[in-house]
């Protein structure tokens, strides 16, 4: 008896673990845009994004997600135009709206009432400060007014919305850090806006520093201020650090060391620094080594560590990587082979026609040019345009007089295997090359940079 009492148990258990379903580990993400004529949405957070297909027939859209964390999301349903979201990892959330009249959004799950308190959040800005010109164009004590006033009328909506705890907590430190960084950016838009380049902010200003926290993880994740202030925070305490001919590459990591003591925020500060400025740095080895004693994120030392060994082979001495048949402006093909064994140095600008400040350098190398003209150096100028702007090209070197020698390439220097070699992540850029083909300088000073490159050159015997 006992014996079939105890099979019996064991049924019951083996047929409710059957009927058990599985703990819910993802929420479901669904809308209605009228008026939207785009093919998908990207939702983005904290060191997350995904694509989501919209369905123009219908207008809708359905995503299953799975997220790491409740928090701040935007939803980017075309150009320019966001919708923040709080989502929470379980909690399915539904959206309606039409993307003319984006200010009345419908919101269906838990939390619809923080989400239509995003919306209603989005309006304070222009009603209290009209515009960013209009606000960093204010007299100082006008400018802090209108921030306090800015930050009252916040304030004020929070209590009004009825918001969860727990969520009300990491709004008030939203709202705290985007005034912080209204703050900080006084100073240099006013100086721009009002033409007064010498501006300095009185001695009762608020100091921000003062106020600021360097480690305050959830509001690191959740709130743009806040990641974008303390990353600007960080630049200038390292430019003020930085001694005159040091990196400051060197420095900004040394300071993000110094400053932050919360792991993810120091890690992720670290490895997006790294992977953009890596490139730039004067010191690779030492740069390198520094990240990889401050960094604790495996997953991120492994990334680094590719892009330092791809620039371990373009270090000054490595034999130069070779491109071949660039269109050359005065006509046929050009090789890197071409360029070479004329006893000349090669001083080689990639540069495109969509980019600003490749074109401030332009008058700056064309003078160049002349000075060295009949030197031991020919200037190279390396068009990282696609190949459907090839007119485009020829026509701004004509339009500009540009001069030596012209190549187009023909492709993006974020897909050309040649500019890859370099890992160009910016343009312009300036390479230096020897008569021999060796690498002299992957990170060359630009024509602007005057003295620095000048001084490269007589070292060189140029």
């Amino acid at each position: 008896m006992k014996k079939l009492a105890f099979l019996t148990l064991l049924g019951l258990a083996i047929v409710s673990c059957k009927d058990e379903k599985p703990a819910k580990d993802y929420l479901v993400l669904s809308g209605k845009i009228e008026n939207l004529k785009k093919r998908n949405l990207t939702l983005t957070g904290y060191n997350f994004e995904k694509r989501i297909k919209f369905d123009r027939k219908t207008s809708s859209f359905v995503d299953t997600l799975k997220i790491d964390r409740d928090g701040y999301y935007n939803l980017i349903y075309d150009k320019n135009k966001v919708l923040t979201l709080y989502l929470s990892k379980t909690d399915d959330t539904g959206i309606v709206f039409d993307s003319k009249k984006s200010d009345v959004v419908n919101f269906e799950g838990k939390n619809a009432k923080i989400n239509a308190y995003f919306i209603k959040r989005a309006k304070v800005y222009p009603e209290v400060f009209e515009s960013p010109r209009k606000l960093y164009s204010l007299e100082e004590a006008d400018f802090l007014d209108k921030v306090d006033e800015y930050k009252e009328a916040l304030t004020e909506l929070t209590i009004a919305s009825d918001l969860p705890a727990d969520f009300l907590k990491r709004e008030v430190q939203n709202i705290d850090s985007e005034c912080l960084r209204n703050l900080s950016l006084y100073q240099k838009n006013y100086r721009l806006l009002s033409g007064d380049n010498e501006y300095i902010v009185s001695e009762n200003f608020p100091n921000i520093l003062d106020e600021l926290s360097f480690n305050e993880t959830d509001n690191y994740m959740d709130s743009f201020s806040y990641s974008k202030l303390i990353s600007e925070e960080l630049q200038k305490k390292a430019k003020e650090n930085n001694k005159e001919g040091e990196d400051y590459y060197l420095t900004y990591l040394e300071t993000i060391q110094t400053e932050v003591t919360d792991s993810l925020i120091k890690n992720d500060l670290l490895y997006k620094r790294v992977k953009n400025d890596i490139t730039y740095t004067e010191n690779l080895k030492e740069y390198y080594n520094k990240f990889m004693g401050y960094s604790t994120n495996k997953t991120h030392k492994d990334e680094v560590s590719k892009d330092y060994n791809l620039l371990k082979t373009v270090a000054k001495g490595k034999p130069a990587p070779k491109f071949k048949d660039f269109v050359n402006y005065d006509g046929g093909k050009t090789s890197l082979d071409d360029l070479l064994g004329k006893g000349k140095y090669l001083y080689i600008d990639v540069w495109a026609t969509w980019c600003g400040f490749c074109k401030r350098e332009i008058p700056l190398l064309k003078r160049l040019e002349q000075e060295y003209h009949g030197r031991n150096i020919e200037f190279v100028s390396i068009s990282v345009d696609k190949a459907n702007d090839l007119e485009k090209w020829k026509e701004t070197i004509v339009n500009r007089e540009m001069t030596g020698v012209q190549l187009f390439s023909g492709q993006s220097h974020l897909r050309l295997p040649w500019a890859q070699n370099f890992l160009i992540k910016g343009l312009p850029k300036f390479i230096l090359i020897d008569p021999d083909g060796n690498i002299v300088s992957s990170n060359a000073p630009f024509p602007s940079q005057g003295e620095k490159l000048i001084d490269m050159f007589d070292d060189l015997g140029i």
